[in-house]
């Protein structure tokens, strides 16, 4: 099953956290805001990993919808 698009997680989150009401549209700062947080995420992911493939890159690549930076599938040898 397809994960949600993010902006529909974030106000989900939002929601949770009482920042949005029930059927309240996810507003600017909020996406901004999330956006900021996540960066500092990915900032600290970047320290895990080899420099090629890390944390950061698969928050970025979540976050920000970039298919490259996911991590490569793991194959039984």
């Amino acid at each position: 099953m397809p994960e949600p698009p993010i902006e529909e997680e974030i106000a989900e989150m939002a929601r949770r956290a009482g920042e949005l009401a029930e059927g309240e549209p996810l507003r600017p700062t909020l996406l901004v805001f999330a956006d900021l947080v996540s960066g500092r995420c990915a900032r600290i992911g970047d320290q895990y990993g080899d420099w090629d493939r890390n944390a950061g890159d698969h928050i970025r690549a979540v976050m920000h919808g970039i298919p490259g930076l996911l991590p490569k599938q793991r194959t039984n040898a």
